[in-house]
């Protein structure tokens, strides 16, 4: 009996993708519009957070009233605002080295063999995942398994509700130790260690290597320029 296929979770900013920034100045872009201008950000920390939970830190720290109505409104302005940054500033979008080239093997792989599943866990909104992939030239469809940011309190919650996805896909749970998060932050080591899952860090955004190595990660690389490590996991 063949074993059951991995799950490959991928993070979108950092390490499939950067985009420059787009995704805080659309943030502050829309609060300015809809709190009034000098909304304050300082001390909110987005790199491997949830967009919830960026925007809750920040309702916090500027004491709004109402905050679950404010979110309501201020997540439907994000998402529009969002799609005119990434149009304007296309130029500054950046798929990260070797992503093209090892999601095409994979999804091949996938096709050919079926001991892969693709995924992805992300703290984006929903609706903000396929305005920004289209604007880096990913397709949403090559991820048959996905977590995103408005759909669990917490990035560990976000590995279990892919975990319990890809049982209702396959018809059995997975093993947590075929079961790969892939990430360029400790959040996303610490969500995968969390349910005893491989962390595959890339040094893509602002951990370095020493860093994601300290925070436990089971690999961690530079880039994916050479997949060789990802791959060698995979057997």
């Amino acid at each position: 009996m063949n074993p059951p296929p991995y799950l490959l979770l991928w993070d979108i900013d950092g390490t499939l993708m950067r985009s420059k920034g787009a995704g805080m100045r659309a943030m502050a872009t829309v609060a300015d519009r809809l709190f009034g201008e000098g909304f304050q950000w300082e001390g909110v920390i987005p790199a491997g957070s949830l967009d919830p939970i960026i925007f809750a830190e920040a309702a916090a720290l500027n004491q709004l009233p109402d905050a679950d109505a404010a979110h309501a409104q201020f997540e439907d302005h994000y998402v529009s605002e969002l799609e005119k940054e990434l149009q304007t500033n296309l130029h500054h979008v950046e798929v990260m080295a070797g992503v093209f080239e090892v999601l095409e093997y994979l999804r091949n792989r996938s096709l050919a063999s079926r001991d892969i599943t693709l995924g992805l866990l992300t703290g984006n909104y929903t609706r903000a995942v396929p305005v920004k992939l289209n604007a880096a030239g990913i397709d949403t469809t090559w991820f048959e398994i996905t977590a995103f940011g408005d759909e669990a309190p917490t990035r560990p919650d976000l590995v279990a509700l892919a975990m319990r996805k890809y049982e209702t896909h396959h018809g059995f749970a997975p093993s947590p130790d075929r079961v790969v998060v892939i990430g360029d932050t400790a959040k996303d080591v610490h969500c995968a260690k969390t349910h005893g899952c491989v962390a595959f860090a890339v040094s893509n955004g602002g951990f370095s290597i020493e860093e994601l190595e300290q925070a436990g990660a089971d690999v961690v690389v530079a880039d994916l320029s050479d997949p060789t490590p990802l791959l060698r996991l995979l057997g």
